[in-house]
């Protein structure tokens, strides 16, 4: 079944990945975007109208990906609509400061409340939000928070692996069909 044929579908497609030094991250894009058409992909070229817009294929405009990579893996969510994914490895170092200097006042506050220890959770659902937007890290991750409910956008944790978040965020809920490769990508 191509899933990635209905609407209101998010395929998210996951690989083991050492960076570049087996298969660069545009091969993969690739894929995953083939995949999701249920066809074999042989151009994509990736652009942005200016340097720090939201990139996209230039020869599929009517399909929309977000990429992540953390903690050896490499994740790409495709749709028919804006999309934005965060994958993340829970690590410990330096939270509280990172929060205090980064986020917006409504986030330490929750923080203070529930823990630090939920900073790479919060970190996952801010990056989904500045992938969807196509904002990215330019503008900062304090003139927003994800704590509130006053993002008009459905933000969803997607369970994958102890030790990792993974968020998607789109304009209304929609189903999200995860493939995680537990295998190096052919």
């Amino acid at each position: 079944m191509d899933l990635g044929k209905k609407k209101s579908v998010v395929c998210i497609y996951v690989y083991p990945w050492d960076g570049e030094k087996e298969i660069p991250s545009h091969e993969l894009l690739r894929r995953a975007v083939g995949r999701y058409l249920g066809r074999e992909i042989r151009d994509c070229t990736v652009c942005r109208k200016e340097e720090h817009d939201k990139p996209y294929i230039e020869e599929l405009l009517d399909v929309h990906f977000s990429i992540s990579h953390s903690g050896g893996y490499w994740a790409c969510a495709v749709c028919d609509a804006e999309v934005g994914l965060d994958l993340q490895e829970v690590r410990t170092a330096r939270e509280e400061k990172v929060a205090r200097r980064f986020f917006h006042p409504a986030e330490i506050a929750w923080l203070e409340e529930h823990g630090f220890d939920e900073f790479s959770r919060l970190w996952a659902y801010k990056e989904s939000y500045v992938k969807y937007t196509g904002a990215g890290l330019r503008d900062g991750l304090d003139y927003f928070s994800v704590v509130d409910g006053d993002l008009e956008v459905c933000q969803q944790e997607i369970p994958f692996r102890e030790g990792f978040y993974m968020v998607v965020t789109t304009e209304k809920r929609v189903t999200v069909s995860l493939s995680d490769n537990n295998e190096k990508a052919p």
